[in-house]
């Protein structure tokens, strides 16, 4: 199917949506948060907000744009995923995002999309998210090569500052949905073998959400207030059951920084090879 490129620029929102703790707390157990992480879903008091919740709000304005392209969705693959924190986000209030194509491009196996998003709190701005979508079979239009991506990998030999293993169940797609994120290939079977894959996979964005939330508790206290951003490119999907290693690196050169890997225990294929998580020290 051709991409309408005359939709670059396009732009949708405000999308508004009000949100309380159980919102927060649907989003954190969706993570694989439990009892060790009470201060994420319990509502007295009320809980703090995992960072990269602010994916949930934009989730709906971002595909909105990308059916503006009149591209497949069948065929989308969420394949980069960036996070800014501006404020942390408060337990509830109402959201309002707005989503824009920063460009489509060339990449030959398929049509590459960027679209930035802004959500605001309360009229606050709170954060920025960047999604790089790629429509596969889409390619082969001409025009220019997209922006260079993450590169960002672990120093050579050195230990991680943290590793820890995550168990996903065969059950957490259909849990990570319920936060909104209700694209078929993530839990019917034959909608999953339509898009030529062998059974329904988990979101990147849980697999995504999970590295954020293991690097957020060991390398900055667990405290919001200290996350600045989280960037990662996507290189192989996870199988709800699989067992998820999350290793962070602290980067010798730059305070504040760490790379940040997943790789499926069973497997030891890296799922997220390049990640970039940025902290205040």
């Amino acid at each position: 199917m051709a991409i309408d490129l005359s939709s670059v620029g396009q732009s949708v929102g405000p999308v508004k949506q009000k949100y309380d703790w159980r919102d927060v707390a649907l989003y954190a157990l969706a993570l694989g948060a439990g009892t060790e992480d009470l201060g994420y879903v319990l509502d007295n008091p009320a809980p703090k907000v995992l960072p990269t919740f602010g994916v949930i709000p934009a989730f709906e304005p971002v595909f909105a744009v990308g059916r503006a392209t009149g591209g497949d969705l069948l065929q989308l693959l969420h394949t980069a995923q960036r996070i800014e924190l501006v404020r942390p986000f408060p337990p509830q209030g109402e959201l309002s995002t707005r989503a824009k194509i920063r460009g489509i491009w060339d990449m030959k196996i398929g049509a590459l999309m960027l679209v930035d998003t802004e959500t605001e709190v309360n009229g606050a701005l709170t954060c920025r998210t960047t999604w790089q979508l790629l429509f596969r079979g889409a390619g082969g239009f001409g025009g220019e090569r997209p922006p260079a991506g993450l590169r960002t990998r672990p120093p050579k030999d050195q230990t991680p500052d943290f590793e820890v293993e995550v168990p996903t169940s065969r059950n957490q797609a259909l849990l990570y949905r319920l936060t909104g994120d209700i694209n078929p290939i993530h839990s019917n079977p034959e909608v999953a073998k339509q898009a030529g894959l062998e059974r329904p996979i988990l979101h990147g964005l849980c697999s995504y959400g999970i590295g954020g939330r293991m690097a957020l508790k060991y390398l900055a206290g667990d405290d919001p207030s200290r996350f600045k951003s989280f960037e990662t490119k996507f290189s192989k999907m996870v199988m709800p059951g699989d067992t998820l290693i999350v290793r962070g690196y602290r980067l010798p050169d730059t305070a504040g920084q760490a790379a940040v890997t997943v790789t499926v225990k069973e497997t030891g294929v890296d799922v997220i090879a390049n990640g970039l998580f940025e902290y205040a020290p």
